[in-house]
C-alpha cells in the first residue's frame, strides 16, 4: 500500500539550478512511495496521507556527511584533550579491542546519533573492521538504523595480530585476499534495505607496490562499487599524485567516484590537480583543528569541496555544527593574515549560504547522488529535515529572520521536530524512532544500555594493552625518513 504524506504549511528551503537558495513560506511537500511528489502551497491530500502539521516549521533537505567513521561511538569520553599520536596510537588502535557485536551497537549508535541531528546521508570510511565479521556486523547496523548511506570498507590501521602487556605486533601491510573477497561479496550482494545503501571502499594505503593498489580497484569496480574514499594530504605519499601516475582518477565516461578527504597538506601542484579534475575533498572543520591537520579548505577556490563530521567521539555528530565550525576557522583564518598589517577584515566572501550549501546539495554532488538527494525538488529521494521554531529562545528567535542563517548559526539537535529518509520517519516529535534488528523492535534506551555494556567491555580490554609500546610504533611510521 502506498504512503502519503503531506509536510503542511511550513517554510520550505529550495534550491534552483545554480544553487541559489530560496524559502517559500506557507509551503506544502507532498510525499508519496518516499520520493517528492509534489512543492507548493494548499496541496490536496489522498484520504490515507499522513499530514504532519508544519506551522512555524522549516522544512529542510536532509543533510549530506560526506566522512564519518561511524564505529567509534564507544570511545566517546575519553579523547577530547587527545592529540594525533594519542589518536593513531590509541584511540584508532582500539578496533582492536571491538568485537563484531561491539561494531554493530557502535556503528548503529553512530548512525542515529546522525539522524538525531538531520543527517540523512553518511560516506561512512569504515576502518574499524578487523575482520568480515566485523564488516557484516557494521553494515547491518547501517542498514538497521534508517539512514542512507555509503559503507566504505577498509581494512584496520595496522592491522594488530597481538597487542598486550608485552609486545604490539602489526601484520605485514599488504591488501589481503580475505578482505577483497568479502568485500567483493558484499558488493555483488547489491544495494541493502531497499536501496538505501550501498558498498564502497575506504582505501589509504597508497604506499603499496603499484600492482597491489591496481588489483583492489579494479576487483572493486568489476564487482559494482561505484565510490572509493581516502584519506589525503597528511601522511605518506601525494593521494592525487599515485592516483594520477597510476591513472585511477575517474574518466568523464566512469560511472564510479573517489571523494579524497581533509587534504590539508597538500601542496600546489596537488591542489590543482585535484581543482582541474574537480575530485571531490571532503572537509572535516573540528577534527582538523584537533588533529593538528591545519587550516580546513572547505573553501579554498576551485575545489570541490564538501563537509563531514569525521570522528564523533572527538565532536559533534552535527554538520550544522561542523558548519559553523568551518565559518568561524575561514573568518579566524582571513583575519590572522591580515594582522601583521595592522588590518581586519571590512566583509565575509563566506556566508552561511554556503556554507548551507556544502551541507547539501554539494554534499549529494560529491558522492555522485546529485539527481537524488541534497534539496528538496520533485522526484527527489524524500530526505527531509523538520526544524520548529518553538523548541528553543536561541533558534526560534534567528528562525524567523532568516531560516537558513538560523539553522546554521544557532540550531541543535533538539530543535528538531523530524527526520525523514526515503519518506520514513527516523524521528518524529522531536525523538529519535525504535528501529528493527531481526524483526523486533529496539528502543532507544535498550540501545544506549547495549552502548554502555559494550564500552565498559572495550575499555576493560584497553586497559590490558601497553599503549607506550603503540605510540611507539606510531612515532616510529610517522617520523620522516
Amino acid at each position: 500500500m502506498s504512503q502519503n504524506i503531506i509536510l503542511r504549511n511550513g517554510s520550505v528551503i529550495v534550491h534552483d539550478e545554480h544553487d541559489r537558495v530560496q524559502v517559500l513560506d506557507n509551503c506544502d511537500v507532498l510525499i508519496s512511495n518516499g520520493f517528492i511528489e509534489q512543492v507548493g502551497n494548499n496541496i490536496s491530500p489522498a484520504k490515507d496521507t499522513d499530514i504532519l502539521d508544519c506551522t512555524d516549521k522549516i522544512i529542510s533537505p536532509g543533510f549530506v556527511d560526506t566522512h564519518h567513521h561511524l564505529w567509534q561511538t564507544q570511545l566517546k569520553g575519553y579523547g577530547l584533550d587527545n592529540t594525533w599520536l594519542d589518536y593513531f596510537s590509541d584511540d584508532l588502535l582500539q578496533s582492536f579491542n571491538y568485537s563484531p557485536e561491539d561494531s554493530y551497537w557502535g556503528q548503529l549508535a553512530g548512525c542515529l546519533e546522525a539522524l538525531d541531528a538531520g543527517t540523512t546521508f553518511v560516506l561512512d570510511h569504515c576502518h574499524g573492521c578487523r575482520t568480515p565479521e566485523h564488516a557484516d556486523a557494521a553494515i547491518t547496523a547501517f542498514a538497521d538504523s534508517g539512514i542512507r548511506g555509503v559503507f566504505a570498507y577498509a581494512e584496520t590501521f595496522l592491522n594488530l595480530a597481538k597487542w598486550d602487556s608485552d609486545s604490539i605486533i602489526p601484520q605485514p601491510t599488504s591488501i589481503s585476499d580475505t578482505y577483497i573477497q568479502h568485500l567483493e561479496h558484499l558488493a555483488q550482494k547489491g544495494p541493502l534495505a531497499d536501496g538505501r545503501v550501498t558498498v564502497g571502499v575506504a582505501f589509504d594505503n597508497y604506499h603499496l607496490p603499484r600492482h597491489e593498489v591496481e588489483k583492489l580497484f579494479r576487483r572493486a569496480f568489476k564487482a559494482g562499487v561505484k565510490l572509493i574514499t581516502s584519506h589525503c594530504g597528511n601522511f605518506g605519499p601525494s593521494v592525487p599524485q599515485v592516483l594520477e601516475r597510476y591513472s585511477l582518477f575517474p574518466k568523464p565516461e566512469d560511472d564510479h567516484a573517489i571523494v579524497l578527504s581533509h587534504g590539508n597538506y597538500l601542496d600546489k601542484t596537488d591542489l590543482t590537480m585535484l581543482s582541474q579534475r574537480q575530485v571531490p575533498l571532503s572537509c572535516t572543520p573540528a577534527t582538523e583543528a584537533q588533529g593538528s591537520m591545519g587550516w580546513p579548505l572547505l573553501f579554498e577556490p576551485g575545489l570541490n569541496t564538501s563537509l563531514g563530521a569525521d570522528c564523533h567521539f572527538l565532536n559533534s555528530s552535527s554538520l550544522m555544527q561542523a558548519a559553523r565550525n568551518a565559518l568561524l576557522l575561514v573568518r579566524l583564518q582571513k583575519t590572522l593574515e591580515l594582522k601583521p598589517e595592522g588590518r581586519k577584515p571590512v566583509k565575509f566572501d563566506e556566508t552561511t549560504y554556503d556554507v548551507f550549501n556544502k551541507a547539501t546539495i554539494q554534499g549529494a554532488r560529491a558522492v555522485g547522488m546529485e539527481d537524488q538527494i541534497g534539496s528538496i525538488e520533485v522526484g527527489k529521494r524524500a530526505d527531509i529535515v523538520v526544524f520548529t521554531r518553538t523548541s528553543s529562545l536561541s533558534f526560534g528567535t534567528a528562525a524567523r529572520q532568516n531560516p537558513v542563517a538560523a539553522i546554521m548559526g544557532y540550531s541543535e539537535p533538539r530543535d528538531i521536530e523530524a527526520v525523514l529518509v526515503g519518506g520514513v520517519f527516523r524521528k518524529r516529535a522531536g525523538m529519535l524512532l525504535p528501529i528493527l534488528r531481526n524483526g523486533k523492535t529496539v528502543g532507544l534506551d535498550s540501545i544506549m544500555s547495549e552502548v554502555r555494556r559494550s564500552q565498559q567491555a572495550i575499555r576493560k580490554r584497553r586497559d590490558a594493552c601497553n599503549l607506550g609500546l603503540s605510540r611507539d610504533l606510531v612515532e616510529q611510521i610517522a617520523t620522516p625518513r
